[in-house]
C-alpha cells in the first residue's frame, strides 16, 4: 500500500493562544508543515519500491543497506504520520466535538477526495486517497466522543493486524506474493520483466489493470500492516493530538515534547532492533512468507506496530522541536512549503515515478534495485523541495490543493497571494 499524501487544512481559532511560529504565518501551524513535508520523502521512498526493488534478489551491500534503512525507518512509518497528520487536520477543521462543520462540508470534502483518489488509482495502485476520504467520514462520528475511548479504540485496531496474521485470515494465499530466496526471487523479477503488465503494458493496458480495484474495500487486507483499520487508527490518535491542543502552543508544551521524542525514538528503535532480529534469526517478515513459528509471527508483528507508530512520532516530536532552534529552522523551512503542496506533491510524484517504471514511459519496473531507487528518490524529492519553494512566492495553494478548496467551500478561492 502506498503511503498516504499529506492533506492541506485550515486553522481555526482555539482558547488556545497559539505560540508564534517563526516558519510562517499564524493562521497555519507551519511546524505541522515541516513534519508533513519530511514525511512526503518517505511516500516517495516507499513507493518506489513496489516496482521490483522490495525483492530480496536484490542482495548487494549497498542494496542491502538501502533496503534495511528503507524498512527500519519508512515502511509504514511515513504513512503513519502522515494520517496521524490527517487525523489532526481534519478534527481541527471540523472544530470542538466536530459541531463547527456540517455534514454537507464532510460530504463535499471527502468526496472530492475520493473521486480523486479513484482516478489516481487507475495509474497507481498504491493509493490510498479513496481510503482517507472513507476513513474520513467514519472519524466524523468519532471526534464526539471522548479522548480516552478515541485513543483506547486505536490501540485495539492497532492489534487486529497482528491477531489476524496469526489466525492466518484475510492474508493472500501466498502471504504477501515475495519470495524469500534470492534464486526464486531473481526468477520472479525476470518473469515480471517480460509479462507485468506494468513493465510491458501500454498506458491503456495499466488503466484496465489498475481500474479492476477500484473502488477500494476499507475493510480488505485487515490482517496487513497498513490496513484500513490501522489508518483509522493513526487518524484517532492524530485527533487526539488536536482536541489535546499541544501543537497550538508548541512552546507552552517544550517540556511534553521532549519526553515524547526521548521514548519515542528509545521504544522504535529497540522494537525495530528486535523485529529485525527475529527477521535474521528466525526468518520473520511482516509482508513475505513466513518461516518463523508462531509466537515468533506474533511477536514480530508486535515489534513491528510498536516500532512504526513510537518513529512516526518521535519523528513528528523531533521536527517540531528541531524547528524552534536557529539551525534547524534554517535547515528545516524549506520543508515547509513541500507540506502545504503535498496533495499536489503526492500527485505529481505517481506521475513522474509511472513515467519511469511503466512500459509507455521508460520502463524501469523490476529492473532498479534499492539503493538505485533510493538515489532516484533523493533527486525526485530535492526537485520537488525547489518548485515548491518558488511556488509558493506567488500562490496560496497547489493546483490540486486549490481544486480541492474551492469544491468544499462551492465558490473559486483566490490563487495567487496577490489576489
Amino acid at each position: 500500500m502506498s503511503e498516504p499524501p499529506a492533506i492541506e487544512r485550515e486553522i481555526r481559532p482555539r482558547a488556545v493562544r497559539p505560540s508564534p511560529s517563526p516558519l510562517g504565518p499564524p493562521e497555519r501551524i507551519p511546524e505541522v508543515d515541516v513534519v508533513r513535508g519530511f514525511a512526503l520523502f518517505g511516500v516517495l521512498l516507499v513507493n518506489l519500491y513496489s516496482f521490483g526493488a522490495d525483492s530480496v534478489a536484490w542482495n548487494t551491500p549497498l542494496d542491502r543497506l538501502a533496503f534495511g534503512i528503507k524498512h527500519v525507518f519508512f515502511d509504514s512509518k511515513s504513512w503513519s504520520l502522515f494520517s496521524l497528520l490527517f487525523g489532526f487536520g481534519l478534527t481541527t477543521q471540523l472544530g470542538t466535538g466536530g459541531r463547527q462543520k456540517g455534514f454537507g462540508f464532510l460530504v463535499r470534502r471527502m468526496g472530492f477526495l475520493f473521486v480523486l483518489g479513484m482516478a489516481h488509482a487507475l495509474l497507481y495502485e498504491g493509493d490510498v486517497l479513496m481510503l482517507y476520504a472513507q476513513w474520513g467520514c467514519v472519524l466524523w462520528i468519532a471526534v464526539r466522543w471522548r479522548m480516552r475511548t478515541r485513543f483506547v479504540l486505536a490501540l485495539c485496531l492497532l492489534a487486529i493486524f497482528p491477531v489476524a496474521h496469526l489466525a492466518g485470515v484475510g492474508r493472500f494465499e501466498e502471504d504477501g506474493g515475495t519470495s524469500v530466496a534470492a534464486e526464486d526471487a531473481r526468477n520472479d523479477l525476470l518473469e515480471d520483466r517480460a509479462e507485468h503488465v506494468y513493465a510491458i503494458g501500454t498506458l491503456r493496458d495499466v488503466l484496465a489493470y489498475n481500474a479492476e480495484g477500484i473502488p477500494e474495500n476499507p475493510f480488505e487486507e485487515y490482517a496487513w500492516p497498513d490496513s484500513g483499520f490501522a489508518i483509522f487508527a493513526l487518524f484517532l490518535l492524530g485527533s487526539v493530538v488536536a482536541t489535546s491542543g499541544v501543537l497550538r502552543d508548541i512552546e507552552g508544551h517544550r517540556r511534553l515534547f521532549r519526553r515524547v521524542r526521548q521514548m519515542g525514538w528509545l521504544v522504535g528503535l529497540a522494537a525495530m532492533t528486535l523485529e529485525r532480529t527475529a527477521h535474521a534469526v528466525a526468518g520473520y517478515d511482516p509482508y513475505r512468507p513466513q518461516e518463523a513459528g508462531p509466537a515468533t509471527l506474533f511477536a514480530g508483528d508486535l515489534l513491528f506496530v510498536v516500532g512504526t507508530v513510537a518513529l512516526a512520532v518521535a519523528y513528528a516530536a523531533t521536527l517540531v522541536l528541531a524547528t524552534r532552534t536557529p539551525t534547524g529552522r534554517r535547515l528545516l523551512a524549506p520543508l515547509a512549503p513541500v507540506g502545504r503542496l503535498a496533495l499536489t506533491g503526492y500527485l505529481a510524484q505517481t506521475l513522474l515515478f509511472t513515467f519511469f517504471f511503466h512500459g509507455y514511459g521508460l520502463g524501469w519496473a523490476y529492473r532498479v534495485g534499492p539503493f538505485a531507487v533510493t538515489l532516484l528518490a533523493v533527486a525526485i524529492f530535492s526537485a520537488q523541495v525547489v518548485i515548491c519553494n518558488l511556488w509558493v512566492r506567488a500562490f496560496r495553494f497547489g493546483p490540486a490543493e486549490w481544486l480541492w478548496r474551492s469544491f468544499t467551500y462551492l465558490g473559486r478561492q483566490p490563487m495567487r497571494r496577490s489576489d
